[in-house]
């Protein structure tokens, strides 16, 4: 399953925002400016503290005013401090929060060059601002329009980067960056690493509580995603169980969905009243967001659910919906592996030839993206067609490839359910030994499993 993080939305500011009110103004020179605009004489900004002598030596660029003055003249003329020291105009961060949400929508939504110059000028009149942490959301956002296009070793790139500018205080940013550095790593087959950089992000976030509980949750999210695709599902229970508690104090409302259909996908056979009551929970936070993407990633989580209890026609239906959906917003990885489960879920249901096709679709997209894991499951569900239409050579092959594409992603529990699948080929042609080799091979991927 992919990662989870529906409405045509407007990008707010996407081509019509000017750059004009970006002009360098000294500060005196705004003081002054601001001044005259309300009408205020100089003796009416000092007041009785400073004296008129002094604003003009501040106005004219002479002097600068300590701390204390600034404040004073942001007091007297009416607006924040720091509006008045970095240039802000009236509802600057307001304004482009509502771009930045705007933004985000629009790349949920595969508009993804409307996005990305949206975000752009963002992060630009955020920095102008020193609005740092918006401009780092900005910044963090245009990494995620590059994994939305496939373009994982890019977007890798650009999370690396983000993480060694971060401003201080920004805890749920920190998170969310070290969240898909995580990510990336799994994608590329280093899961071992992607776990050690999670929990290594929560127990630094834990050392002195109260630990911000948005960015626990995204990190715990993330560490329970990279746990099912790990197949440790009791470790990934007990997270769940562990941050359930802070779903009340986090603001954060896309993160609070992500976790119900994360959740969602834990639940298997005797338990799908209860997936299905996450998911729907998550697509409906989703929803209200106006996240397109994350609602066809709800609907293929439920296809995986619904896949692995034995009932594989109503997944289908599922995940034919999400591929579509999918495909729809270009996001490129996303519908390569609603495909690929589409495609085991039909082969399930004997039509191995639309299961082939899928197949083969799926791995032109991800080996295009180097995709280890995708790369891996598409070899399986290949080799599982090929086996079922008879052709042993090229199913023990593509099914001996998964097997070693899982193990250097070090995704045991996917290691042992296809060893298994290549020792019943091995065992149907007599090969005894060739099958007695691969079945001690799962059992050592199992050990190193538990």
């Amino acid at each position: 399953m992919a990662e989870t993080a529906a409405a045509d939305v407007v990008v707010v500011g996407a081509e019509s925002a000017p750059d004009d009110d970006l002009v360098v103004e000294s500060l005196g020179h705004r003081i002054r400016r601001l001044r005259v605009a309300r009408g205020l004489t100089q003796q009416q900004v000092v007041g009785s503290r400073y004296t008129r002598a002094f604003l003009g030596a501040v106005e004219s660029g002479a002097r600068m005013p300590s701390p204390e003055a600034l404040a004073y003249f942001a007091d007297r003329l009416g607006l924040p401090v720091d509006d008045l020291r970095y240039g802000r105009p009236a509802n600057a961060a307001a304004r482009l929060a509502a771009e930045h949400a705007a933004a985000r929508r629009a790349l949920s939504a595969g508009r993804l060059d409307a996005a990305e110059r949206a975000l752009t000028a963002v992060r630009r009149r955020a920095e102008h601002y020193r609005l740092s942490e918006l401009a780092g959301w900005a910044g963090y956002h245009l990494a995620e329009a590059q994994l939305h296009r496939g373009l994982t070793e890019d977007a890798a790139a650009r999370y690396d980067e983000l993480a060694k500018a971060l401003p201080d205080g920004c805890p749920a940013l920190r998170a969310a960056v070290l969240a898909r550095q995580a990510y990336c790593l799994l994608v590329t087959g280093d899961a071992p690493r992607a776990v050690a950089m999670l929990e290594g992000g929560l127990r630094d976030l834990r050392v002195a509580p109260p630990a911000d509980a948005d960015a626990e949750l995204r990190l715990t999210n993330a560490l329970m995603y990279t746990f099912l695709e790990l197949s440790w599902r009791e470790r990934a229970r007990r997270l769940e169980r562990e941050v359930t508690p802070l779903l009340g104090r986090v603001g954060n409302r896309e993160w609070v969905a992500q976790f119900h259909a994360v959740a969602g996908q834990l639940r298997r056979d005797g338990e799908l009243a209860e997936a299905d009551r996450h998911l729907r929970e998550a697509a409906r936070g989703y929803a209200e967001l106006g996240l397109t993407r994350e609602i066809a990633l709800c609907r293929w989580a439920r296809g995986y659910v619904l896949l692995r209890a034995g009932r594989p026609g109503e997944a289908g239906t599922e995940l034919r919906s999400a591929r579509e959906m999918l495909g729809a917003v270009g996001a490129v990885l996303d519908h390569a592996g609603a495909t690929l489960e589409l495609a085991e879920a039909r082969r399930r249901e004997g039509a191995l030839d639309e299961a082939g096709e899928l197949a083969e679709e799926a791995a032109r997209t991800v080996a295009a993206c180097d995709h280890r894991e995708l790369m891996a499951e598409a070899d399986r569900v290949r080799g599982l067609v090929r086996a079922a239409q008879g052709d042993d050579d090229q199913a023990r092959r593509l099914l001996l490839r998964a097997v070693d594409r899982y193990e250097r992603a070090g995704l045991m529990g996917d290691v042992v359910i296809t060893c298994r699948h290549l020792a019943e080929l091995l065992l149907g042609r007599s090969e005894r030994d060739a099958a007695a080799a691969v079945l001690r091979r799962g059992l050592r991927a199992a050990e190193r499993l538990s």
